[in-house]
């Protein structure tokens, strides 16, 4: 059995559950058992909606130190043999601990130190091998091993190549900010579009997550404007992305989705790990609008006038459409189910 142990709640939303619940999918359909191991019962809702079982360790999603006896215990109890782990909250005495009992398999975006762990997966579109402190790691006295690029984006079936057509002109758009919105970008957004005559009539189409602190608000604008249509618990996220012309995306994986799905975007910063998501504009992939956090009103400003762009720039849509569906595949998650599978073993 391989485990996957993995948090989520309204304060580090559910992206890290999301992209587990893709590779627990794949492993799933090879007909290896797979389960879920969480600090309390916050995300069991979504997990239990796929059909996965979890078990509760009722301790602090944020101080994995203290809950590392209980979890070796766990790991013996089961006879886990390799786990996945994704939190930004390990620590170096945790992780060596937990090594002792089982094969780690971590999800990496921050690079914070070097993670005494079997294996280290990092999408990260411009992200390299390189990137990694290599000595740091052998002198942890474990070769470990590196999953690194977007050919190991974790995605859902969903969103396997289907090529993208491309309309003349932009009639939907999609805004999907995360699955809490604590800044409300996506209400931001709407009162920046709904304000300009170029982009007030469009209809949008607002991903609401199951965190999201300002989910009234929302609906309250949407019941004073019909051109508004808010979605919650979204199953089929794919199909939402391909039936409109342009999205306005928080950073992260939901940009890989669009990627996948060929959709013309424009991305944006609303989290501290979400840095450098410039890049996506700076190799000729999406528009960026900047940091929300950090300056929200230029941020929605932003995503005014690069929507305009994208109204006025056909061709402009149509190549990024196409570098988009180049970078990534869809078969990520399927990827990593097959390592986890073969245990910790990469094969051709």
């Amino acid at each position: 059995m391989i485990a996957i142990r993995v948090d989520g709640n309204e304060i580090i939303a559910t992206g890290h559950v999301m992209r587990c619940l893709s590779i627990a999918e794949q492993i799933r359909k090879f007909g290896v058992e797979v389960r879920f191991v969480l600090a309390d019962d916050r995300p069991g809702q979504l997990i239990r909606n796929q059909g996965f079982e979890y078990d509760v360790l009722d301790t602090a999603w944020n101080q994995l130190d203290l809950e590392t006896e209980q979890l070796c215990k766990y790991l013996q109890k089961r006879e886990i043999d390799t786990m996945l782990l994704d939190t930004y909250y390990v620590t170096q005495e945790y992780l060596q601990n937990i090594s002792h009992y089982t094969k780690i398999v971590y999800i990496d975006d921050l690079r914070k130190f070097a993670y005494p762990v079997h294996t280290v997966i990092n999408y990260g579109a411009w992200v390299t091998e390189d990137d990694y402190d290599k000595q740091g790691y052998y002198a942890n006295g474990q070769r470990t091993q590196f999953l690194i690029g977007s050919q190991y984006v974790p995605l859902r079936d969903e969103f396997r190549y289907r090529e993208f057509h491309v309309n003349k002109k932009v009639k939907r758009v999609l805004i999907t900010t995360g699955g809490t919105d604590i800044l409300n970008v996506a209400g931001g957004v709407l009162d920046e579009l709904l304000h300009d005559d170029r982009t007030q009539e469009l209809e949008y189409h607002v991903i609401v997550g199951c965190f999201n602190q300002n989910r009234d608000l929302l609906y309250s604008k949407a019941k004073m404007n019909n051109n508004i249509f808010l979605h919650e618990n979204v199953s089929n996220m794919a199909e939402w992305m391909r039936n409109c012309d342009v999205a306005i995306s928080a950073a992260g994986t939901t940009t890989y989705e669009l990627c996948a799905c060929g959709i013309p975007s424009i991305c944006l910063e609303i989290a501290d790990n979400q840095e450098g998501a410039i890049a996506w504009e700076e190799n000729g992939y999406m528009l960026y609008a900047g940091n929300a956090y950090k300056n929200r009103q230029l941020c929605m400003d932003n995503c005014r006038k690069y929507l305009v762009e994208y109204q006025n720039d056909y061709e402009l849509r149509k190549e990024n459409s196409f570098r988009m569906q180049s970078l990534v595949d869809g078969l990520g998650a399927e990827r990593i189910a097959q390592y986890l599978i073969n245990g910790g073993v990469e094969r051709c």
